[in-house]
């Protein structure tokens, strides 16, 4: 008899059992009208996924997930929703939800950091190439200037020289030397030296104007170097 009654009380559990588990999974492929809490209603719905705090369903429109609260009553019992299941998963998703989002803004800040500390470097490499041509570009001046003014103090002796030559004792002029069409007078005495001096000092004319015309172009060039330089350090 004892033996009787313990049979025939496991055998009710499985039942229970197999009974609960056939409804559950009844409930999650059976289709279902489900009517939602703002009135929309999912025509065809069936169980695709389930969470502590909603389901996904499909239905005949496509696919949704749907949180139980939205659910009415029947549904959140017939889904098996448990508030204080739920609860603690919205408290998950919400605890990843703000870790993502602060590792993201630490990613982005060290991104901002990085592209900040580039365009520094860019600029900053920027400037000292400037610099540098700037500080190249004056010394060129500088020894352009030289050229011009070595030349132009030759150029100057030069035609002292040939404004009062000296001819023996007696003082000649240039003027008096030089004759038609730029030639020197045979006649004239000491005028192969005359004629050296003023093929040299037609030499030195064009040496001296074609140095005048470096020391304006490195002028201009050390100009809008500098210029150029000046926006550089204002942007940095």
């Amino acid at each position: 008899m004892r033996h009787t009654t313990r049979f025939a009380i496991l055998t009710a559990v499985l039942l229970a059992g197999a009974a609960m588990y056939a409804a559950d999974e009844n409930t999650d492929n059976k289709k279902h009208t489900v009517t939602l809490k703002d009135g929309k209603v999912l025509e065809d719905a069936y169980i695709l996924d389930k969470k502590p705090n909603g389901i996904t369903l499909a239905y005949k429109d496509g696919c949704k997930f749907i949180k139980f609260s939205d659910m009415p009553l029947k549904y959140q019992q017939a889904f098996g929703y448990d508030p204080i299941k739920s609860a603690r998963y919205e408290r998950k998703l919400s605890d990843q939800k703000k870790l993502l989002a602060m590792e993201e803004a630490e990613q982005k800040a060290k991104a901002e950091m990085q592209k900040a500390k580039a365009e520094k470097h860019y600029k900053d490499g920027r400037i000292n190439a400037q610099q540098q041509t700037v500080r190249k570009l004056e010394l060129q001046l500088e020894e352009a200037k030289k050229r011009f003014e070595t030349t132009e103090k030759t150029l100057s002796q030069d035609r002292d020289a040939l404004g009062m030559s000296s001819v023996g004792t007696q003082q000649v002029s240039v003027e008096s030397l030089w004759g038609y069409g730029g030639r020197i007078r045979s006649s004239t005495r000491n005028a192969a030296v005359t004629n050296k001096l003023m093929k040299e000092v037609d030499t030195l004319s064009a040496k001296r104007d074609k140095q005048a015309q470096d020391v304006i172009d490195l002028q201009l060039k050390l100009e809008a170097a500098q210029r150029t330089l000046d926006m550089l350090m204002q942007n940095k």
